[in-house]
């Protein structure tokens, strides 16, 4: 049993959308009462658990008017949520959660779904495990939990205040609503669907029938085929394994001579090995002749070569060591420089900025001193007329001016509190005026929306109104065109050929197709008969066809090559003995051609090496040219033109001269020091002591210290560049000495050698040219006399099969005679497929029959669907016809509700305009008191700004003169001067150094040169060695080839090879013999497969299929009769129970209700309309006066329409809730009158006491009438209620109330 225990609100409507506390809930058992004024908020609830459980949403707020409007919360975008705790029918806890968001564009607003969530509790964890999170899953999932429907849930639990009176509603609106609540709409569909099912499969049941007898005859020929096809599979499966007997015979023959020929191949391979290995030895008898001469030869063995030259190695890396050591040590020098230079000019800087800061520190001083006496005079404080001042003097005079800047601070936080004062007073008057003036707007407000509301509605009804202006018409052409469907169904029928025609021409040709599938079933009876001799037959033909062939093919082979024969020849031949004649020339062409080879082969390999030596020292030019290039590149880069030895000699030179320069400059210097201290010291000339006034003094040690500077500064840079300069020159010197060695021995002698090879290379290449044409001649004609030796074989292995064959031909012969027949297989087959091919042209015009016959049932199907339809609409308009007269009744009723909420906003404007000149009065005087406050506060403030920033000023002063101490910048000068002039004797003594480094390495570079020529003669006496032993590898590794060769070549395989050949020939004749039976046997075997897999494919499994289709299909129809007849029965049963059961309870609530005598009683009535196959019903109330039963639509009262309707909603809660007890009522006394106010309460009571005891009844009464509350006598059920009210930002709350406070 299902129920709802708890309700969260947030952002709907008039409740508010922020992060706090959101409005909940609690659902009690068996009442909850809701209670506020009008526009509270209390409907907005009803509308949230309809919205929770179902997923709609009130009438008219689908552009956004059920999310709290963004407006009011001067916020873009407003973010809403309900949340609904429930239990389900299996009392399982639940959690509905729907999020809506609403955005305010500049033409309008945004409405979008968020998440949605639906939950349920684990009772293992305790924790909220997610179900499903669509929206469609949702609104599906919710009512099935709650176990109810969805109708059930709209229009009777959570049915809407707007549409609260639907059960008087205008009768197609009426009736769509109870078919929901009894789900007949679901039920009159399903009747209708198998009514159609019903036709069609009778339908489908004839053409299965006739489908099924034209399989039943082609399951019986395809079982007569499948006999002869395995008879034939036997014979085949014998012919194959003799076939497979041979197939083995003839591999181990070619494998046996695969054998024999592989062995010749390895005496091949022994012979190209020896000619590789021939080429080989040349190559290095080449190479030492090339050696000899080109070096000193010593006599020391290989290992004390190498161990020389594992000496010499270490005497290179020892001296290359030593150089890299020298280079260091001359970086590490120059290095040394560069710090100390940079050193000398970082303390220079720093010099010159403690000096600068000094001076800075002096003016700054006496530019506070300066400012404070300004501001004493201007503020008239005493004691601070005698410059410079004292620390003591500047904090009195701070202290003073921050006094009077708090004083005159307090002064202007006084007046502000005044003016604010008089500000309160006038916006207090101002807000009065302003809050009746947002009431009336409030009431003005609500009556506007209410014509919005009432002109949707007008704007709806006239829309609809007009949609159903062309109803008559409409009927008219839907009359007439149901005439011509009829007429054209009638034509249809009636057409030639009919069915009946179509069906008698079928029969005709499906006997016609069985008199074919007999004459078939004859001829192949006649064929497998004929299966021995056609072995025969065959191969007869086969070997004719065979022996034709070769002769063909030997004339052909003779005259294509006829030519070639005559010129090869010299004289004509007969085809026996071409290939006898031609094997000593092909002998004669193989070994010249042989001989030319080599040669080239010869040629090539001179040519190759030649390429080798020349590539080898091309490429050693081309680093010697790339290593001169960028050594000249490195000093054109520093000398320019200049040779590079006068150059490096004019820059040493001028370096010695520098250095000389820069030590006067420093002498000179410290001279000028001396001068600049003598002179500020006795403020006189240092030479002839004459006196100097302070101005001339100034100048005198200006001047000085400026040729300090410039003589310091110019000389010192000028020596640093040209240091750097004779270093790097200095390093080029190695450089310089490989380049002339290159250029005067090494490149010269490499170009000679170039020469040389070059000429010999020409000559190779020239007779390479010659031995080249040659042996492309001699290959020319070794391949036209192989061509012809070819076709000479085939020629000859072609005569001596025809030999063999002609005998056998004779004996078939023979043994055909004797047996003797009438007709041939050939001739049988050929009758076979004719009559197959007609049978295949009959069954084709039976399937084009079958398709007419389909067609022509589908277009009378259609013809009679489009008739249906014609129909359900005519009827459709016929109830539109009705519906005109009620909206226009509605119309008019709307137009009156709009004139009268008209007039009360005109009431509420003319409210609005008393109050507006009282407000306007009190604006213009809150604008001039807030403008007179401005300025005097503005005045005051310039003071005190004027002040602080004063203030300011001197406390700036006061803090750059602190962040400097004088006494340690001095100690710091001092320092660094002493450090500059250690500084520059370092940089001298690192300059001498870099002298010496540059001595040693040319020493250095002298001793690798010889290291490597050294180096370079003991290499080529070790690959001299390497040369000579390789040629005597290679000579013994002939003796070893040529010694198998002679063992080997005195065996012979030509008798073995030419025994197996024979073999294999005789063997392959019979093969072929046994293959032309096979394929005949095959080609039968292929066409039974192939009308197997063709026409008669899965003919069995069709049969059965179909078998069962049709069976399956003729229980199906008999089956949907009795569900048809079963379901017919029961929705009238469950209608007329359910009917009976509702009306009951409403009689019985409206006598115990309705305190008038006009109505007995009131009931709803179930008119059946249709025939009984597809059953339909229209609703009405009517209400019963002295007996009689009239319509209660448009008869009774507002009070009455409200009880009405109540009434019905809890009979039909009664009825179909029994797995959900909640009901919920809002604004039930709407309308009614006090006595039936009060007896409406007592029948309530009455529900409440019946339903008390179960756990699940939920009644949830919403109203605004508080008599009403105390007639319930709430004591009696509950402990607390719920007041909707809303705050001072106008926004809805729920308040839990004691019921002792209602």
């Amino acid at each position: 049993m299902s129920s709802i225990e708890k309700l969260m609100i947030r952002g709907i409507r008039s409740f508010a959308a922020d992060t706090g506390d959101a409005a909940t809930i609690t659902f009690y058992s068996p009442l909850t009462l809701i209670t506020g004024h009008n526009g509270s908020g209390k409907t907005t609830i009803i509308e949230c658990l309809k919205y929770a459980t179902t997923g709609d949403m009130p009438p008219g707020s689908k552009t956004g008017a059920f999310v709290n409007d963004p407006k009011m919360t001067d916020s873009p975008s407003i973010k809403a949520q309900v949340r609904l705790r429930f239990k389900n029918v299996n009392h399982q806890t639940m959690s509905v959660v729907r999020c809506l968001s609403l955005t305010a564009k500049k033409t309008g607003y945004t409405q979008k779904t968020l998440e949605n969530v639906l939950a349920a509790l684990d009772p293992a964890t305790g924790e909220l495990v997610t179900v499903s999170s669509k929206c469609a899953e949702i609104d599906t999932d919710v009512p099935n939990h709650l176990g109810v429907s969805r109708a059930i849930l709209d229009n009777v639990i959570f049915c809407h205040q707007e549409e609260a009176n639907w059960p008087l509603s205008e009768p197609s609106i009426l009736k769509k609503k109870f078919d929901d609540i009894f789900a007949s709409t679901k039920y009159t569909n399903v009747l209708e669907s198998i009514k159609g099912i019903k036709k069609e499969k009778t339908q489908d049941l004839k053409v299965m029938l006739a489908s099924l007898e034209f399989l039943r005859r082609n399951k019986e020929k395809a079982e007569r085929i499948r006999d002869s096809l395995q008879r034939n599979g036997e014979n085949i499966e014998k012919s194959q394994e003799r076939i497979d007997q041979l197939e083995i015979e003839i591999s181990r023959c070619a494998e046996e001579v695969s054998r024999l020929m592989e062995r010749t191949r390895e005496l091949q391979a022994i012979e190209a090995t020896l000619s590789a290995l021939s080429h080989e030895r040349k190559a290095a008898l080449v190479n030492i002749r090339e050696l000899e001469g080109t070096f000193t030869l010593y006599s020391e063995s290989d290992t004390d070569l190498q161990e020389m030259l594992f000496k010499h190695d270490l005497s290179l890396k020892t001296a290359d060591q030593e150089k890299l050591k020298q280079e260091r040590q001359k970086q590490k020098a120059a290095s040394a420089i560069a710090n100390l230079q940079s050193s000398v000019s970082n303390n220079q800087q720093r010099i010159g900025q403690l000096k600068a800061s000094i001076e800075s520190n002096k003016k700054k001083q006496a530019e506070r001193d300066q400012l404070i006496n300004e501001l004493a005079q201007l503020y008239s404080y005493d004691g601070f007329d005698s410059l410079p001042l004292i620390n003591s003097d500047v904090v009195r005079f701070v202290n003073k001016l921050d006094i009077q800047v708090q004083q005159k601070s307090g002064e202007v936080e006084r007046l502000k509190s005044e003016i604010r004062a008089k500000e309160q007073g006038v916006r207090s008057q101002l807000a009065d005026k302003k809050a009746r003036i947002d009431m009336s707007s409030s009431l003005k407000a609500k009556s506007q929306a209410s014509i919005s509301s009432a002109q949707v509605k007008l704007r709806q009804q006239n829309a609809e109104f007009a949609k159903y202006q062309s109803t008559d018409a409409e009927i008219e052409s839907i009359e007439i065109r149901l005439a011509e469907q009829e007429s054209a169904l009638m034509a249809l029928k009636s057409s030639d050929p009919g069915l009946e025609s179509m069906e008698s021409q079928k029969r005709a040709m499906m006997a016609d197709v069985e008199a074919f599938e007999n004459d078939l079933s004859r001829l192949s009876e006649q064929i497998s008969s004929q299966v021995q001799s056609a072995g025969s037959q065959a191969r007869l033909i086969l070997m004719k066809n065979r022996h034709s062939q070769r002769a063909e093919q030997i004339q052909a082979l003779m005259g294509e090559n006829s030519t070639g024969f005559q010129s090869a020849l010299k004289h004509e031949v007969s085809p026996e003995t071409v290939e006898e004649s031609l094997e000593p020339i092909l002998r004669e062409k193989e070994f010249s051609a042989k001989s030319s080879r080599e040669a080239l082969e010869k040629y090539k390999r001179e040519r190759s090496s030649y390429d080798i030596r020349i590539d080898s020292i091309k490429s050693q030019l081309q680093k010697h040219k790339e290593t001169l290039e960028q050594i000249e590149a490195r000093i054109v880069a520093e000398c320019g033109t200049a040779p590079f030895l006068d150059f490096l000699a004019v820059k040493e030179e001028s370096l010695s001269e520098l250095r000389e320069q820069v030590q006067d400059m420093k002498t000179m210097g410290a001279m000028y020091g001396r001068f600049v201290d003598m002179a500020e010291k006795k403020h006189a000339c240092p030479l002839c002591s004459r006196g100097f006034d302070p101005t001339l003094e100034s100048q005198f040690t200006a001047k000085l210290r400026r040729l300090m500077s410039k003589a310091e500064n110019d000389d010192e840079h000028e020596l640093a560049a040209l240091e750097t300069t004779v270093a790097t020159l200095r390093s080029l010197k190695s450089a310089y000495d490989s380049a002339e060695q290159l250029k005067a021995k090494e490149v010269p002698t490499l170009k000679e050698q170039l020469t040389e090879l070059e000429e010999k290379r020409t000559s190779a290449v020239e007779a390479l040219e010659t031995a080249d044409l040659e042996t492309a001649t001699l290959a020319s004609e070794l391949e036209e006399v192989t061509r012809l030796m070819t076709a000479a074989n085939a020629i000859g292995a072609l005569c001596q099969e025809n030999s063999k064959d002609e005998s056998a031909i004779k004996d078939l012969e023979t043994e055909l005679m004797c047996a003797g027949s009438t007709k041939s297989t050939d001739e049988l087959q050929t009758e076979y497929n004719a009559i197959k091919q007609k049978m295949q042209n009959t069954r084709q015009e039976v399937s084009k029959l079958n398709q007419s016959i389909a067609q022509t049932t589908s277009d009378i199907q259609m013809k009679e669907q489009a008739i249906r339809s014609l129909q359900d609409r005519h009827g459709q308009l016929q109830n539109q016809r009705q519906r005109q007269a009620q909206i226009r009744e509605q119309i008019t009723e709307i137009e009156a509700s709009i004139r009268n909420i008209t007039q009360e906003m005109e009431q509420f404007e003319a409210e609005s305009q008393n109050v507006m000149p009282e407000m306007n009065r009190l604006n213009e005087e809150l604008q001039k008191v807030t403008a007179e406050g401005r300025e005097k506060e503005m005045g005051a403030q310039q003071v005190v700004s004027e002040l602080q920033r004063n203030l300011g000023r001197v406390q700036m002063y006061n803090k750059d003169l602190e962040r400097i101490d004088i006494k340690s910048t001095v100690t710091e000068l001092s320092k660094l001067e002493s450090t500059t002039d250690s500084y520059l004797d370092e940089i001298n003594q690192h300059n001498d150094d870099l002298q010496a480094a540059d001595k040693q390495m040319q020493v250095l570079q002298e001793q690798l040169s010889e290291f490597k020529n050294l180096q370079r003669n003991i290499d080529d006496n070790l690959r001299y060695r390497r040369y000579k032993a390789k040629a005597q590898e290679i000579d013994t590794q002939i003796t070893e080839a040529m010694s198998k060769k002679n063992k080997d070549a005195d065996e012979t395989y030509a008798r073995q090879l030419n025994r197996l050949s024979k073999k294999q020939s005789d063997l392959s004749s019979e093969r072929a013999g046994l293959q032309g039976e096979l394929r005949q046997m095959q080609d039968q075997k292929r066409a039974y497969e192939s009308e197997l897999q063709g026409e008669y494919k899965d003919v069995v499994q069709n049969y059965h299929d179909s078998l069962i289709g049709y069976k399956t299909t003729e229980l199906a129809l008999q089956d949907l009769e009795k569900y048809t007849k079963a379901l017919q029965s029961a929705i009238v049963e469950y209608h007329s129970m359910k009917m009976e059961e509702i009306n009951k309870s409403i009689k019985e609530l409206w006598t115990n209700t309705y305190r008038g005598t006009d109505i007995d009683t009131i009931e709803i009535r179930s008119d059946q309309e249709g025939l009984r196959a597809n059953q339909a019903y229209n609703y009405r109330v009517v209400m019963m006066q002295r007996g009689r039963a009239l319509d209660m639509r448009n008869r009774c009262s507002a009070g009455q329409k409200v009880l009405a309707s109540i009434i019905i909603r809890l009979a039909l809660a009664e009825s179909f809730s029994l797995n959900c007890g909640i009901l919920a009522l809002d604004e039930p006394t709407t309308n009614l009158d006090e006595a039936n106010v009060q007896q409406l309460a007592y029948s309530l009571k009455a529900i409440i006491e019946r339903h008390r005891q179960q756990s699940n009844f939920q009644l949830v009464i919403i109203t605004h009438d508080e008599d009403f509350l105390k007639m319930l006598s709430l004591t009696d059920y509950v402990d607390y209620y719920y007041r909707v009210k809303k705050d001072a930002d106008q926004f809805s709350t729920i308040w839990k109330m004691p019921v002792t406070e209602a």
